[in-house]
């Protein structure tokens, strides 16, 4: 198989350095297939979490071109899991709010992930969360569901 071409009209030299860090809650069905898949391929969570938001942001095609041309290296750095530390003290009983879709589907999003990105993903990412209405991280977690878990269950990106 040849070489793909460099992604033309666009200066993609900055998109092997992760200058920006994104914390991402996800639920326990989407850590578990992430883990999973870690193990599969060795790479850490977070690797599997920056390219599949890589994908979605700029597609299949270009990320390939990015890491043929060795402008996008699939495993960064090996990171330490985080210990889930919370406190739902004083908080209002969930039992009575009414589920959304999405946690109806995938559960409750009680683990986190740090994702380390160069700062233009995250900033392509922040532009679309702002289009759809939701945070940045509500974002990442439905794009992660849809790459990951599919769209069978529900659509993560309609909510």
């Amino acid at each position: 198989m040849s070489e793909l071409a460099r992604p033309g009209g666009e200066d993609w030299e900055q998109m092997n350095i992760d200058d920006a860090v994104v914390k991402i809650w996800l639920p326990d069905s989407l850590d578990d297939c992430l883990s999973l898949l870690s193990e599969r391929f060795e790479q850490s969570k977070s690797d599997l979490a920056r390219n599949g938001l890589m994908v979605h942001l700029y597609g299949r095609y270009v990320f390939e071109q990015l890491v043929a041309n060795r402008m996008w290296k699939l495993t960064r750095r090996v990171e330490k899991e985080l210990e889930v530390r919370y406190n739902m003290q004083g908080m209002p009983a969930l039992d009575d709010a009414p589920r959304p879709a999405f946690i109806k589907a995938y559960g409750k999003s009680t683990r986190d992930l740090k994702v380390w990105m160069p700062r233009r993903l995250k900033d392509g990412l922040s532009k679309l969360a702002i289009e759809s209405g939701v945070t940045l991280s509500e974002y990442m977690r439905r794009a992660l569901a849809a790459y990951y878990l599919g769209r069978t269950l529900t659509d993560p990106l309609k909510g």
